[in-house]
């Protein structure tokens, strides 16, 4: 259905009345008021199916149906409520995360670093492309490919915007990671509760650097040393709010025992208020008129991740799932093996189509509740290893998409053969690395 003006401010009024009533439940938790908002959300997302595209709206009904078909049959209707109350939090985190986006679009130091580029060589332009996708995606995700497409592929021709594209692409789906600001992270984290922020962070700065790298392997081989530099210097002027963040987030997270998705949703909107004051009010104006405008275009996100919960709680409510987990025995598979197979399952599951979330939401309740040799925060981080691998080269993904769009190129020139060769390195490296954390934590 076509998005029609008023229902997208109305959607917009309402996901802001949700974000509200969630980030005072951090602060002060309220069973009225957390009524109100799962009300408040529940007429979101009523909205949001008639604005949603075909796809997730489809896949939406199917996740709800067959998570309310397990749900009658292993007797434990309650956990259709339980998941949808889980997933309320997401409607103050994607908020707070739009907050962040349209804050940072408000910074002037976006400006200096868009004049930094002028002048770099096509293959020093494919390394800065990488790393500013990589640097400016931990924050603005997608929003990221905005900023940089203007600067690096002005005037060049289909070739050479194809081969930026994806390296934007790849750079973001880096950032996927080990930013706390991607939904990968926090979704994940919600399915295996208890894990700290920080070492997820930690876990995932490995992957991010072992995908960084083999990236300029293969797409930027005769990058000389000083041409590296000279293109990564130029990000300087992110380094420093970026870690003022990230340092918050983690900060509140381990000082209070704030699980990840609450830090993120409650620090991030008092640090973008705190820089919107110093820019003056003009600035914090058309962060507020950005923000609000862009939350009338989160339907296909909520909806995603609202079915994606609803299905994971149920999976890990049912006694089958919790008998399959028991039955399976760490002789059969665990530790790496597992490792390895749940990466690349939820890799080939996105390429061809199927959303990581829907993945991740049925294997890793599985996974958590059996004695599998895996420690928590690296089965997390093996979900969100194999669910940025697939935002990297899978043409159902957003980065792809998104690259395509900011680029001006045919998403069918981003999936090449290279693009595949480059995954299947990453993962297999991703594997070893993943395993290596996994054994030197079990020896600790």
């Amino acid at each position: 259905m076509r998005d029609v003006a008023p229902a997208a401010r109305f959607s917009g009024a309402l996901l802001v009345a949700v974000w509200i009533g969630e980030l005072v439940g951090i602060v002060r938790p309220l069973a009225a008021l957390s009524a109100i908002t799962a009300a408040l959300l529940g007429a979101f997302v009523l909205i949001a199916l008639l604005r949603a595209s075909r796809h997730i709206r489809v896949l939406f009904i199917v996740v709800i149906g067959a998570s309310a078909a397990m749900a009658l049959a292993s007797h434990v209707p309650e956990a259709l409520a339980h998941g949808y109350q889980r997933s309320q939090i997401f409607g103050a985190f994607l908020p707070s995360v739009l907050f962040l986006r349209a804050t940072a679009e408000e910074s002037p130091r976006l400006e200096r670093l868009r004049a930094g580029v002028g002048g770099l060589a096509p293959i020093a332009a494919r390394n800065w492309t990488l790393y500013g996708s990589h640097a400016l995606g931990a924050v603005l995700s997608v929003g990221a490919m905005s900023v940089v497409a203007p600067v690096v592929s002005r005037g060049v021709d289909e070739v050479e915007r194809a081969a930026l594209a994806s390296s934007s692409a790849r750079g973001v789906g880096a950032a996927v990671m080990w930013s706390p600001f991607f939904v990968a992270m926090g979704f994940a984290s919600q399915l295996v509760p208890h894990v700290a922020i920080g070492h997820l962070m930690a876990i995932g700065a490995g992957l991010a650097a072992i995908g960084l790298a083999i990236s300029q392997a293969l797409f930027t081989p005769g990058l000389t040393r000083a041409a590296f530099r000279a293109s990564v210097a130029n990000l300087a002027p992110l380094l420093v709010p970026m870690a003022a963040v990230i340092a918050a987030v983690v900060g509140a997270s381990a000082l209070f025992s704030m699980p990840g998705l609450q830090a993120v949703a409650l620090v991030v909107p008092l640090c973008c208020a705190a820089y919107l004051a110093r820019l003056g009010a003009a600035a914090a104006r058309g962060a507020a008129r950005r923000t609000v405008r862009s939350f009338g275009r989160l339907a296909d996100e909520l909806l995603i991740v609202i079915g994606a919960t609803i299905l994971a709680t149920v999976v890990a409510a049912m006694p089958a799932a919790r008998a399959v987990g028991a039955s399976i025995s760490p002789g059969m598979i665990s530790g790496f093996a597992l490792i390895a197979v749940l990466v690349f399952a939820l890799f080939l599951l996105g390429l061809a189509g199927l959303h990581p979330m829907i993945g991740a939401g049925i294997l890793l309740p599985v996974v958590a509740a059996g004695p599998f040799g895996i420690g928590h925060a690296v089965l997390v981080s093996t979900a969100v290893f194999a669910w940025g691998l697939s935002a990297s080269i899978s043409m159902w993904s957003l980065p792809i998409v998104a690259a395509s769009l900011s680029f001006e190129v045919p998403v069918r020139s981003l999936v090449t053969r290279q693009s595949f060769l480059f995954g299947v390195a990453y993962g297999l490296a991703g594997v070893a690395y993943l395993g290596t954390v996994n054994a030197i934590a079990g020896a600790a």
